[in-house]
Protein backbone atom coordinates (compact mmCIF):
# COMPACT_ATOMS: atom_id res chain seq x y z
CA UNK A 1 0.00 0.00 0.00
CA UNK A 2 1.53 3.41 -1.12
CA UNK A 3 0.49 6.44 0.19
CA UNK A 4 2.49 8.11 -2.59
CA UNK A 5 -0.70 7.17 -4.46
CA UNK A 6 -3.34 8.00 -2.49
CA UNK A 7 -3.61 4.85 -0.78
CA UNK A 8 -4.72 5.15 2.89
CA UNK A 9 -4.69 2.68 5.81
CA UNK A 10 -6.15 3.99 9.07
CA UNK A 11 -5.83 1.91 12.07
CA UNK A 12 -7.78 2.05 15.70
CA UNK A 13 -6.72 2.26 18.97
CA UNK A 14 -7.27 -1.54 19.60
CA UNK A 15 -5.32 -2.89 16.37
CA UNK A 16 -8.76 -2.50 13.70
CA UNK A 17 -7.26 -1.63 10.37
CA UNK A 18 -9.10 0.19 8.15
CA UNK A 19 -8.18 0.80 4.19
CA UNK A 20 -8.57 3.23 1.07
CA UNK A 21 -8.36 2.72 -2.02
CA UNK A 22 -8.73 5.99 -4.43
CA UNK A 23 -8.88 3.13 -7.42
CA UNK A 24 -10.21 4.70 -10.96
CA UNK A 25 -13.02 1.59 -10.66
CA UNK A 26 -13.63 3.29 -7.05
CA UNK A 27 -13.91 6.72 -7.95
CA UNK A 28 -16.07 5.74 -10.76
CA UNK A 29 -18.57 4.00 -8.13
CA UNK A 30 -19.31 7.62 -6.50
CA UNK A 31 -21.64 8.50 -9.06
CA UNK A 32 -22.07 10.04 -12.90
CA UNK A 33 -19.00 11.68 -14.01
CA UNK A 34 -20.16 15.63 -12.91
CA UNK A 35 -21.59 14.23 -9.61
CA UNK A 36 -17.79 12.82 -8.97
CA UNK A 37 -16.90 16.64 -9.43
CA UNK A 38 -19.65 17.80 -7.32
CA UNK A 39 -19.02 15.44 -4.77
CA UNK A 40 -14.95 16.69 -4.85
CA UNK A 41 -16.17 20.55 -4.68
CA UNK A 42 -18.67 19.90 -2.14
CA UNK A 43 -15.48 18.59 0.24
CA UNK A 44 -14.19 21.87 0.68
CA UNK A 45 -17.86 23.48 1.65
CA UNK A 46 -19.80 23.82 4.20
CA UNK A 47 -21.35 20.09 4.53
CA UNK A 48 -17.83 18.31 4.13
CA UNK A 49 -18.30 16.06 7.00
CA UNK A 50 -21.21 14.45 5.29
CA UNK A 51 -19.59 13.90 2.20
CA UNK A 52 -16.69 13.03 3.54
CA UNK A 53 -18.63 9.93 5.01
CA UNK A 54 -20.09 9.10 1.16
CA UNK A 55 -16.49 9.29 -0.04
CA UNK A 56 -14.91 6.86 2.52
CA UNK A 57 -17.58 4.85 2.74
CA UNK A 58 -17.35 4.15 -1.05
CA UNK A 59 -13.78 4.05 -1.07
CA UNK A 60 -13.18 1.43 2.09
CA UNK A 61 -11.92 -1.68 1.53
CA UNK A 62 -13.72 -3.37 4.32
CA UNK A 63 -17.89 -4.60 3.39
CA UNK A 64 -18.91 -2.52 6.29
CA UNK A 65 -17.33 0.67 6.77
CA UNK A 66 -19.85 2.06 9.09
CA UNK A 67 -17.68 1.20 12.31
CA UNK A 68 -15.00 3.86 10.87
CA UNK A 69 -17.20 6.40 9.08
CA UNK A 70 -20.38 5.90 11.68
CA UNK A 71 -24.03 6.50 9.95
CA UNK A 72 -27.16 7.95 9.98
CA UNK A 73 -30.20 6.18 10.61
CA UNK A 74 -33.82 7.38 12.52
CA UNK A 75 -32.45 8.46 15.80
CA UNK A 76 -29.70 10.68 14.45
CA UNK A 77 -26.08 10.51 13.70
CA UNK A 78 -23.79 7.92 15.14
CA UNK A 79 -20.49 9.03 14.83
CA UNK A 80 -17.51 6.57 13.50
CA UNK A 81 -13.93 6.02 15.13
CA UNK A 82 -12.52 8.22 12.55
CA UNK A 83 -13.25 11.78 13.95
CA UNK A 84 -15.29 14.22 11.42
CA UNK A 85 -12.58 16.44 10.75
CA UNK A 86 -10.41 13.38 9.94
CA UNK A 87 -12.49 11.91 7.64
CA UNK A 88 -12.77 15.21 5.61
CA UNK A 89 -8.61 15.18 5.58
CA UNK A 90 -8.54 11.44 4.01
CA UNK A 91 -11.78 11.94 1.79
CA UNK A 92 -9.58 15.04 0.50
CA UNK A 93 -6.73 13.06 0.24
CA UNK A 94 -8.52 9.81 -1.79
CA UNK A 95 -10.19 11.77 -3.79
CA UNK A 96 -7.02 14.04 -4.99
CA UNK A 97 -5.17 10.71 -6.05
CA UNK A 98 -8.27 9.34 -7.40
CA UNK A 99 -8.85 12.11 -10.06
CA UNK A 100 -6.36 14.95 -10.04
CA UNK A 101 -3.62 12.79 -9.58
CA UNK A 102 -0.04 13.96 -7.76
CA UNK A 103 2.51 12.13 -9.81
CA UNK A 104 3.99 15.50 -10.04
CA UNK A 105 2.66 18.30 -8.47
CA UNK A 106 5.05 20.84 -9.35
CA UNK A 107 5.66 20.26 -13.37
CA UNK A 108 3.41 23.12 -14.00
CA UNK A 109 2.19 20.88 -17.45
CA UNK A 110 -1.63 20.70 -16.63
CA UNK A 111 -3.16 23.72 -18.45
CA UNK A 112 -5.25 24.52 -15.16
CA UNK A 113 -8.83 24.48 -16.78
CA UNK A 114 -11.92 23.21 -14.76
CA UNK A 115 -13.97 20.13 -15.97
CA UNK A 116 -17.21 19.79 -14.59
CA UNK A 117 -17.32 15.55 -15.01
CA UNK A 118 -14.55 13.06 -14.44
CA UNK A 119 -14.89 9.99 -16.99
CA UNK A 120 -13.07 7.04 -15.19
CA UNK A 121 -13.68 4.88 -17.97
CA UNK A 122 -11.96 7.22 -20.47
CA UNK A 123 -8.29 6.67 -18.49
CA UNK A 124 -9.02 2.71 -17.66
CA UNK A 125 -9.18 2.21 -21.19
CA UNK A 126 -6.21 4.66 -22.06
CA UNK A 127 -4.01 2.85 -18.73
CA UNK A 128 -5.12 -0.62 -20.94
CA UNK A 129 -4.01 0.41 -24.12
CA UNK A 130 -0.63 2.04 -23.37
CA UNK A 131 0.35 0.49 -20.89
CA UNK A 132 -0.79 -3.12 -21.77
CA UNK A 133 -3.00 -3.37 -18.47
CA UNK A 134 -6.27 -5.81 -17.87
CA UNK A 135 -9.47 -3.92 -17.02
CA UNK A 136 -9.11 -5.14 -13.42
CA UNK A 137 -5.15 -3.82 -13.19
CA UNK A 138 -6.18 -0.55 -15.18
CA UNK A 139 -9.74 0.32 -12.51
CA UNK A 140 -7.32 -0.55 -9.45
CA UNK A 141 -4.86 2.27 -10.35
CA UNK A 142 -5.15 5.57 -8.87
CA UNK A 143 -4.59 8.76 -11.27
CA UNK A 144 -1.84 9.24 -9.32
CA UNK A 145 -0.51 5.79 -9.94
CA UNK A 146 -1.33 6.29 -13.67
CA UNK A 147 0.13 9.26 -14.29
CA UNK A 148 3.64 7.88 -12.81
CA UNK A 149 2.97 5.19 -15.10
CA UNK A 150 2.52 7.04 -18.69
CA UNK A 151 5.32 9.42 -17.39
CA UNK A 152 7.84 6.57 -16.78
CA UNK A 153 6.87 4.93 -20.59
CA UNK A 154 6.60 7.81 -22.57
Amino acid sequence: MLVEFGFVRATTWDGRVFTFTPSLGRIASLGAPHEIVSLYCALHGPHAEKEAAYVLACLCDQEDPTEAVGWHDDEGKHPGLIPPDEQVILARHLMGHGIVGKAKPDSGKGDGQFSDTFEASVYIAAARVHLGLSSADAEALSMTEFQQMLEMKY
